[in-house]
């Protein structure tokens, strides 16, 4: 992968997260560019779903006192429990689809 196509779906993956944290009811988006770009929806939520651990673990500092710890667990929490419940009906949409293909 060369890093311009790196960089593009890095872009994209942040275009996704604004998305669902605006209107967590939308639906996974999916197009061509997508589809050239991560090969089939579950390699795009695989994907998502690591950039949004990165952005978590990145986050938190180990190093902060406990309260400090504890607010900001919770507002990386909050941000992330509704994307990554996005993911999982996401990945579940995406199963249930390849099963009635099959």
């Amino acid at each position: 992968m060369t890093w311009s196509e790196t960089k593009r779906r890095w872009h994209i993956m942040r275009e996704i997260e604004e998305l669902f944290l605006q209107d967590p009811g939308a639906a996974l988006p999916w197009n061509d560019e997508l589809a050239e770009l991560f090969g089939d929806r579950d390699h795009l939520v695989t994907a998502l779903r690591y950039r949004w651990q990165l952005t978590r673990q990145a986050q938190l500092d180990t190093d902060s006192p406990e309260p400090a710890w504890e607010e900001q667990q919770g507002r990386v929490e909050r941000r992330t429990r509704t994307l990554l419940r996005i993911l999982d009906r996401a990945a579940a949409e995406a199963q249930g689809g390849h099963r009635a293909v099959a």
